[in-house]
């Protein structure tokens, strides 16, 4: 390993603790610029949303709930529960989580790293960390050669299914015996799929297929088998810890479909998410549906009240597939400028796109830019961007 990434691997549990000592947990709200509470988050709701009664089921022991079919508006309970899965989702969909050369990058992710450290989420970086056969699909940390002839480096952490372009990034919680906090431990895999190809396409407009082939739909049902295949290796090595999983727009689409062929997976919270042919949730029961939990940035380009016809989406048709659960509205009103100033510094479109995202906002509210920002706009968390 690289001297600069073993520095990194050193300086970001430093920098992380730091700032959890300090901003976080003796900071007033006032001197640490954060004004939600982060050091007493709400217990875990095991999956229930609001208004969502126990059902009884006699073939699980366990309590199961209703699936929502009626959209709901963002609570601050809701938000303070699902923002860390929002972070992680993000997160997943970033090159690499910290880069030598690009301190603005650094700031922004090791802030969010400390407040995902604050409710005891853990980024996994570590080989060693990850089931054995996995280890070969993993990448830890990389080397790039700049224009410029300097080297960046960076710590990547990702798990790549193989055969597709999806990567996964996993995040642990252990339990804290010496803690009053209501958690949980849990193993979060990140799914980073917004790079999607004709397998991930399938899923969004085509049906399963009914037998094995060479077809990209036939690869979709091969990834997925890899994806349920990770979250039972990492059930096995941390079998004290429930699997989750978490996925943002095509991930999202991902997540659901995973959740479908995986015992192992009891959880998905999924962000401005694509629906899936309903031929893939095929015999998927309520009590199952209802641990998909949905959260979308209001007037977002899949959630949007009207459709724009200026949109750049206008030269395809929109997917046929809604989200098969309720979502979570997130609001949004007032935001829009700033969303839009925050997608422009990460993103580098055409001018026609450039063009298209100037007189509509459905696209500029659907970026995974646009989910981490409502989030923390309506919990006012003041953080670096």
């Amino acid at each position: 390993m690289h001297p600069n990434s073993i520095r990194l691997f050193i300086a970001v549990p430093l920098l992380l603790s730091i700032l959890s000592l300090f901003a976080i947990a003796d900071a007033t709200p006032q001197a640490s610029g954060i004004t939600a509470e982060w050091t007493a988050p709400p217990p875990a709701n095991s999956g229930m949303e609001p208004e969502q009664t126990p059902e009884s089921n006699e073939n699980d022991q366990q309590q199961t709930v209703k699936k929502r079919t009626v959209d709901y508006r963002a609570t601050t309970e809701l938000l303070l529960e699902r923002y860390p899965y929002a972070l992680m989702s993000y997160f997943s969909e970033m090159d690499a989580i910290l880069t030598s050369d690009d301190p603005e990058k650094q700031i922004f992710a090791i802030f969010r790293l400390s407040y995902l450290g604050s409710r005891h989420f853990l980024f996994v970086a570590d080989p060693e960390a990850i089931p054995e056969q996995w280890q070969p699909h993993f990448t830890s940390t990389a080397e790039e050669k700049r224009k410029s002839g300097q080297t960046r480096h960076q710590i990547v952490g990702q798990v790549t299914i193989p055969d597709s372009n999806i990567k996964v990034r996993v995040f642990k919680l252990t339990e804290d015996p010496s803690s009053n906090a209501q958690t949980k431990s849990k193993i979060v895999m990140a799914l980073a799929g917004e790079k999607s190809d004709e397998a991930v396409q399938c899923l969004v407009t085509q049906s399963k297929p009914a037998h094995p082939g060479s077809s990209p739909c036939s690869l979709a049902v091969k990834q997925l088998q890899d994806i349920s295949d990770l979250a039972d290796s990492l059930k096995d090595m941390y079998p004290d810890h429930s699997v989750e999983i978490t996925g943002y727009s095509f991930s999202g689409a991902i997540a659901q479909a995973a959740m479908s062929i995986s015992e192992t997976i009891e959880q998905a919270y999924i962000f401005n998410s694509y629906g899936i042919h309903p031929s893939w949730l095929a015999g998927m029961p309520d009590s199952r549906l209802a641990r998909i939990h949905h959260s979308y940035v209001e007037g977002s380009f899949l959630h949007g009240q009207d459709y724009n016809p200026l949109s750049r989406y206008s030269r395809w048709k929109l997917p046929p597939n809604k989200v098969v659960v309720a979502g979570m509205k997130i609001p949004s009103s007032g935001l829009e400028p700033n969303i839009r100033h925050i997608y422009q510094l990460n993103h580098h479109d055409s001018w026609l796109d450039t063009f298209y995202n100037f007189v509509t906002s459905i696209w500029i509210l659907h970026s995974k830019e646009s989910v981490l920002r409502a989030f923390e706009a309506n919990l006012k968390l003041d953080l670096p961007w």
